[in-house]
């Protein structure tokens, strides 16, 4: 639920590393809360369902229970947070794997600042550009473009 704006954002990455830059870089955002930090697939589930964040942003390369896996079982007990998939991959097999998982939005590690920021920013308003950009980025030839543009 959102207070006074705010966005509320899980960070979900096995790098302690990463985990830290990312949320230097959300903390920059002044609408924008880091509300918990998950290493593995279980925890971020456990935080989500226990701080219930707007913004899951969660990394697919995860111990004990793998980014998708953790997308799945969210989406079975229609928790509602928007996910934004973290990951270096983007062949067809993965695009399509995730979009049917249910995810909000991707991210690249190799992505700048402002669109993480910009990014989390649409899917905390449910803004269907957000999935759409992802399409059109990574998989023009996987769906016609008239089915965003009719």
């Amino acid at each position: 639920m959102k207070v006074d704006n705010m966005i509320r954002v899980i960070l979900a990455d096995d790098h302690a590393l990463i985990r830290r830059g990312i949320r230097r870089i959300l903390e920059k955002h002044p609408n924008i809360c880091v509300v918990g930090e998950a290493s593995n697939g279980t925890d971020a589930m456990r935080l989500v369902q226990q701080l219930h964040p707007d913004v899951l942003l969660l990394d697919m390369e995860m111990p004990d229970l793998q980014g998708i896996h953790v997308v799945r079982g969210l989406r079975a007990k229609n928790v509602p947070v928007s996910i934004i998939i973290l990951s270096a991959y983007n062949d067809e097999h993965f695009i399509q794997e995730i979009l049917q998982a249910g995810i909000d939005g991707y991210l690249s590690k190799g992505d700048s600042p402002s669109k993480i920021r910009d990014m989390i920013s649409r899917v905390s308003k449910k803004h269907t550009i957000a999935l759409a950009s992802l399409l059109l980025a990574l998989a023009p030839g996987i769906f016609p473009l008239d089915i965003f543009f009719s």
